[in-house]
């Protein structure tokens, strides 16, 4: 087993805050964990350890991964469902990480906003773990990466294409956010396609475009799905809403965002048979789930021969456990 010892202790908020070689040492701690629980070897890296989870709205992967992954690791996980504890306004966040900090060895915050989650790691003696907000969700695309790797134990010249897909409500950017952070450091050749008016953050773009020159891989913008599709590795299903709403959208609002004003104009934003033609043979269609089937992505697709949806959403539980491993 690698050391643990250059990431212990630290907070895994963004991938930005992670090198090359330390997402690498990840990944291939993931797929040795993942092995190890096939062979049936016992692996308890986390023996004692006590993993607080704090969600601010609910999640079937995100709970389950965690929590299971705590149990294999020889550790326990405490599940705080939305509203079980004093909310924001109610009890500052300065005092319940400083309190949670006396009793756990980790804090997993699932929180609508970024601020929130910097503001619990501030404040906060443990490690804290972004499970995901509107600006990242640095865990699921570490299993999306996963999901490649194991398969290819490559990332480099992969032609990753991140496909926007109409949804009707709004979803956040925090995938693709956590995608471009990482991707172009890793020598994916990153492709993102979505309609006009639906930008990732600036700031995170001009990073992961900074990235790609630093390791000979490419980021290219397109408003063509078919465009995209082309030759494409993995194709990666997600629907998002500009920055301006996606928060309001986590919070079952966000109703003023294009797509849902005007769902004539964006619903053929969806991933079919004739876009997975276009890509090479072997294609991987990922998606983060839960999905907006037959709006983002058929469920011909979802089910059909290149679809690796079910193993990216195991991969949630062995990509935690290595991140669990290393930080806690």
């Amino acid at each position: 087993m690698l050391s643990k010892k250059p990431m212990k202790g630290r907070d895994f908020l963004t991938l930005k805050d992670y090198s090359r070689e330390e997402l690498l040492k990840l990944l291939d701690t993931a797929v040795e964990l993942k092995d190890k629980l096939q062979r049936g070897e016992p692996h308890e890296l986390l023996k004692g350890k006590i993993l607080a989870m704090i969600f601010e709205w609910e999640s079937t992967r995100t709970r389950t991964s965690f929590e299971v992954g705590m149990e294999q690791l020889g550790g326990h996980a405490i599940y705080y469902p939305p509203g079980a504890s004093w909310g924001k306004g109610k009890e500052p966040l300065k005092h319940k990480a400083s309190v949670l900090s006396r009793y756990v060895d980790g804090i997993m915050f699932r929180a609508f906003n970024y601020a929130d989650q910097l503001e619990m790691a501030k404040w906060a003696d443990v490690p804290v773990i972004n499970a995901n907000s509107e600006a990242g969700h640095p865990c699921q695309i570490m299993a999306d990466f996963m999901t490649i790797y194991e398969r290819r134990r490559s990332l480099e010249r992969v032609k990753y294409v991140m496909m926007w897909g109409y949804c009707p409500y709004c979803k956040p950017l925090g995938i693709v956010n956590s995608t471009l952070e990482a991707g172009s450091k890793l020598g994916m050749d990153l492709v993102l396609a979505y309609p006009e008016g639906y930008d990732p953050n600036p700031d995170i773009l001009e990073y992961s475009r900074e990235q790609a020159k630093k390791h000979d891989s490419t980021l290219t913008i397109t408003h063509d799905m078919e465009e995209a599709a082309e030759n494409a590795d993995v194709i990666h299903v997600k629907g998002w809403a500009p920055d301006i709403y996606a928060t309001k959208g986590m919070e079952g609002k966000g109703t003023e965002a294009p797509h849902i004003k005007d769902p004539k104009k964006y619903k053929h934003w969806i991933t079919d048979d004739h876009i997975v033609s276009l890509a090479k043979k072997d294609v991987m269609i990922e998606h983060a789930m839960p999905v907006a089937v037959d709006d983002e992505v058929t469920d011909k697709v979802l089910d059909g021969p290149n679809s690796v949806i079910y193993d990216e959403a195991e991969n949630r539980l062995h990509a935690q456990k290595a991140i669990l491993s290393y930080i806690l």
